[in-house]
């Protein structure tokens, strides 16, 4: 069995993980757009839609434990709305039992 140290240091490796870009380009939102979806699926739920200036946004997790929001979030913001100016990505995590999906999208 993995002691506590090394489980916990397993499980903050998906920080540097990749994203997987969306192809069509973002609709004109920022960042902190994004991430305020994003705050409401971390902090409220399994998923959230609604209108952020004019356009609307889904964000959503999957999985059996939502260890990684933030972090799965962040890379996707930052790798693909901010670094690629793409409309979203999605994020997963697959290790021991452990399942988390994470995208988020803008139309």
């Amino acid at each position: 069995m993995l002691s506590r140290s090394l489980l916990l240091s397993l499980l903050a490796v998906p920080a540097a993980l990749a994203a997987d870009c969306y192809g069509n380009a973002n609709p004109g939102l920022s960042a902190s757009d994004f991430q305020a979806a994003a705050d409401q699926v971390c902090n409220y739920g399994p998923s959230w839609q609604g209108w952020i200036n004019g356009h609307q946004v889904q964000a959503v997790y999957q999985g059996n434990a939502k260890i990684h929001c933030r972090d799965a979030f962040s890379n996707i913001i930052s790798q693909c709305v901010s670094g690629q100016g793409r409309n979203g990505g999605q994020w997963t995590w697959n290790y021991n039992g452990v399942e988390e999906l994470y995208y988020i999208q803008a139309f």
